[in-house]
């Protein structure tokens, strides 16, 4: 079993530096560049099933891999970001005024933190464990889109770090972590995968087919 993890492409908050967690800002023009980017990237690929979290910002890019695969798009809640509750939709200056104590927690003891109206990363985790689990059982590629926080727990999983490390993963707007399961234990086999994008730039973003994508 194969399972590539794919980040969103580029919201408007993501651009604004925004906390977005369950909150459904659309992907920014350049985000939409980035979800063809990723089409044409999985086209090489012999995918046998997408997955998406319900949030629009996955939802649309998934939609846009799906129109070029011609596969179906699946949903589970699994999938969904970290609830940030009363933050979502907040920059980070804000939130200092307002939450200064936990934003030093949230940096500095992540694992301790559970957002106002929100989640905690251990309720993610058990989200993530969840579907991991499902997916082992499963064989052949599957493509799933998905939010900064799933991928970078997924990793902390695969590796068998604690949440405390959970800060210390990044994830990039519109790349690929692939995963594979070997005697049972899932394998992170590469991490942040950003080869589709390196040759576009927001200058000129519509220079299509991208005939100089490495596949």
């Amino acid at each position: 079993m194969r399972l590539l993890l794919a980040r969103h492409g580029e919201t408007t908050w993501n651009r604004d530096g925004r906390y977005q967690g369950r909150s459904d800002p659309l992907l920014s023009a350049w985000g939409e560049v980035q979800a063809q980017a990723l089409a044409w990237r999985f086209s090489a690929t012999e995918a046998i099933s997408i997955v998406a979290s319900p949030l629009m910002r996955a939802q649309a890019t998934a939609h846009i891999i799906a129109g070029r695969l011609n596969l179906p798009v699946d949903t589970d809640h699994r999938l969904m970001e970290l609830g940030y509750g009363d933050w979502e939709g907040l920059q980070q200056a804000t939130v200092k005024l307002q939450w200064p104590e936990l934003l030093r927690q949230w940096k500095r003891t992540p694992q301790q933190v559970t957002f106002p109206g929100g989640e905690s990363l251990k309720d993610m985790q058990q989200r993530v464990q969840s579907f991991l689990g499902h997916m082992a059982a499963r064989s052949g590629i599957v493509l799933a889109i998905t939010h900064d926080g799933v991928a970078r727990m997924a990793v902390l999983e695969a590796l068998g770090q604690p949440l405390s490390a959970f800060r210390d993963i990044r994830i990039k707007n519109a790349s690929i972590t692939t995963f594979t399961w070997e005697g049972g234990k899932c394998i992170v086999e590469d991490m942040n995968d950003v080869a589709h994008l390196l040759n576009l730039t927001k200058d000129s973003p519509r220079q299509l087919p991208w005939s100089n994508i490495v596949l």
